[in-house]
């Protein structure tokens, strides 16, 4: 080191040199301080939130949520539930987490034992291990000994029937809250009250229309299918099925498309079926009767689009047959002579264009043209360019046939009904009756006739729409029906989800040769579990009938 031979000189570097090393103490101390402070704060918090999240968690798995029992309207059990434990875990007391993983796995043999290790090692004073151990697995957990693991008394969803009813109930989550279905909707209500709820459907009639729906979406090849059942003078929903379904015991993605409900979700046009409507509407103007005659001898030209008929028969026709024959061109003309503006406040006032929902809460509105033109009342007439849910769809024909008066679809059983809206008059709904009844006796239905029942309806095949474009080869086919039409009782409509051609039906994929028959086995399936005996009585004088009316 160099030292000058001026004292003061070696003074003053030195006392600089001490002013610098304090400062840099200094500066590097309150850094420290700063980081401490803020490392010190951030401990807090994480330790005040953590523990109230903790606690929060906590206390709710403390409070175990006891729902009560799901019943159909004959008092089967449809959901209840069962005790059961749950293991949980609270880390500050895991002396080795290893070695607890280790044990945990070695009996719960569906545990990852990297997962439970990560688990194990997180600063939470409270985490779940398992829900809904068996008797078995709470015993083999008890037999390591592990210290730090716990089991508390919990309630298991069950559902005894699995896919029978799942677009029905829908199901719950592992926090024992409803997600979907009954169990969304009335969560609350479930929750608190041990007074079980008592559904309008009947367990072993969803037994067979689901039956036959499989079958016939097998037999015919469809990607899927729905079914209804409804109680014409209540409303109430004896049968919802829509396949493909899910296991409400199982913790399924929610995102899957077993979950889609067909039945209320999904927005289809009902193609004939929809002359249902057009003829009502003809016959609520007064001026026109079955027996009012339209010419349907040739097409109707539409700017590029041209109107034909599927066989037609190129000549006049009376209102009965428009319908007897599926006449789109009668339809057409039907709608023409109402007009536009008329037809479109029939369609409102019936409830066509309003959203029609049940106790679900999946439910889709009604789809059509903003623009009333006249093409879109033409199509519309035979079903193309509105569209609407099979439940939609069986609520306004029930609502036409039940007298006029149309009663909101439920899934809940009703002792007694206040009267619901009138929609058409008794005498358009009695002149409906024999219509659809002819419909299938003479027309072009034959295959929903069922000896005994009386079944009465319409059939419908619609082009599915992709990329904004209708599929000539790709179609939603229905068929709508009631029995018996010498006094109705109960409604059904099944839909089929790209139905196939197959030699049975010489090649056709249309309604008439799959979802009319399918309904027809339904029914004859069903009928003598809902009581209506098949009768031998000769067929009445529906035509007599007509007459006598007017």
């Amino acid at each position: 080191m160099y030292v000058g031979r001026d004292n003061s000189i070696i003074y003053s570097l030195s006392a600089r040199s001490l002013k610098i090393a304090r400062q840099r103490i200094l500066f590097a101390v309150s850094i420290f301080l700063i980081l401490f402070v803020i490392l010190i704060i951030r401990l807090a918090q994480v330790m005040i939130f953590t523990s109230k999240e903790d606690d929060r968690v906590f206390d709710q798995a403390l409070s175990v949520i006891t729902r009560a029992d799901i019943i159909d309207r004959n008092g089967i059990m449809i959901a209840t539930s069962l005790p059961t434990v749950s293991l949980y875990a609270c880390p500050g007391e895991i002396i080795n987490v290893e070695e607890s993983a280790e044990k945990i796995a070695s009996v719960l043999k569906d545990l990852d034992r990297e997962e439970i290790i990560k688990k194990l090692s997180s600063p939470k004073k409270f985490l779940w291990i398992k829900r809904n151990l068996s008797p078995t697995q709470q015993q083999a957990v008890l037999n390591q000994g592990i210290p730090g693991m716990h089991f508390l008394k919990t309630e298991r969803r069950v559902y005894p029937d699995a896919n029978l009813l799942s677009h029905v109930v829908g199901g719950i989550d592992t926090d024992n809250i409803g997600i979907a279905g009954i169990e969304k909707v009335f969560d609350a209500s479930l929750r608190e009250s041990s007074t079980p709820i008592v559904l309008s459907v009947d367990v072993k009639i969803q037994h067979a229309v689901r039956d036959e729906l499989k079958k016939g979406i097998e037999e015919f090849h469809a990607i899927g299918g729905a079914a209804i059942i409804m109680k014409i003078s209540t409303g109430e929903i004896i049968s919802l099925v829509s396949l493909p379904d899910f296991d409400p015991n199982q913790n399924e993605d929610p995102r899957s498309k077993k979950r889609f409900n067909m039945v209320t979700s999904s927005a289809i046009e009902p193609g004939s079926s929809a002359k249902i409507f057009t003829i009502a509407m003809a016959l609520e103007s007064d001026r026109i009767t079955p027996f009012t005659v339209f010419d349907a001898s040739e097409p109707i030209k539409i700017g590029k689009f041209t109107v034909n008929d599927f066989k037609g028969l190129g000549r006049r026709l009376s209102v009965e047959e428009i319908l007897k024959y599926s006449s789109n061109i009668g339809s057409a003309k039907i709608a023409q002579e109402v007009g536009r503006v008329a037809q479109k406040n029939f369609m409102k006032k019936i409830g066509l264009l309003d959203v029609v929902s049940c106790e679900l809460s999946e439910t889709q509105r009604p789809l059509y043209p903003s623009h009333w033109s006249e093409a879109n009342s033409i199509t519309i007439s035979y079903g193309h360019g509105i569209a609407v849910s099979p439940l939609h769809m069986i609520t306004v024909v029930t609502g036409i046939i039940n007298n006029g008066i149309l009663n909101d679809p439920t899934l809940l059983k009703r002792e007694n009904i206040e009267s619901g809206k009138r929609i058409v008059s008794q005498k358009t709904s009695h002149l409906m009756k024999a219509l659809l009844r002819i419909n299938v006796t003479e027309g072009r239905n034959k295959f929903a006739d069922v000896p005994g029942y009386f079944v009465g309806g319409k059939s419908g095949t619609a082009e599915k729409i992709r990329d904004g474009r209708y599929q000539k080869n790709v179609n939603y086919t229905g068929f709508i029906g009631c029995f018996p039409m010498t006094n109705p009782k109960y409604a059904v409509y099944v839909v089929l989800d790209e139905p196939k051609a197959t030699d049975k039906t010489y090649g056709y994929r249309t309604a008439g040769w799959n979802a009319t028959p399918l309904c027809a086995r339904i029914v004859k399936r069903i009928g003598g579990m809902l009581d209506i005996v098949a009768s031998s009585n000769p067929e009445p004088d529906w035509k007599g009938i007509m007459r006598k009316k007017l």
